[in-house]
């Protein structure tokens, strides 16, 4: 249970202004909060081998680089909007101040 002394220091960390109707609420909410947790810790999660719905496994994907022919490079920069020489040219949306 959270008492209103310690939602004052809360709030003196927080650097916020309460005021006596805020704290009172506060107090109700926090409790409320708390209780919840406290039945959140008492679930059980854990899960046996056997509980498992489906095997565990990490997918991984070979390391090999994309190669795309010239032909394909170049369909492909043609159905851009905008090129510049072997790059598709966007608008800048990030200004240098």
């Amino acid at each position: 249970m959270i008492t209103v002394k310690d939602l004052e220091h809360l709030a003196t960390l927080a650097r916020i202004e309460l005021t006596e109707d805020d704290k009172e609420s506060l107090v109700k909410e926090f409790d409320s909060i708390l209780g919840y947790v406290d039945q959140l810790k008492k679930v059980d999660v854990s899960l046996d081998a056997a509980g498992r719905v489906g095997a565990v496994k990490n997918v991984m994907r070979s390391d090999t680089p994309n190669t795309v022919s010239a032909e394909d490079r170049e369909r492909l920069l043609d159905e851009a909007p905008y090129r510049e020489g072997d790059f598709i040219a966007v608008k800048k949306i990030i200004a240098q101040d």
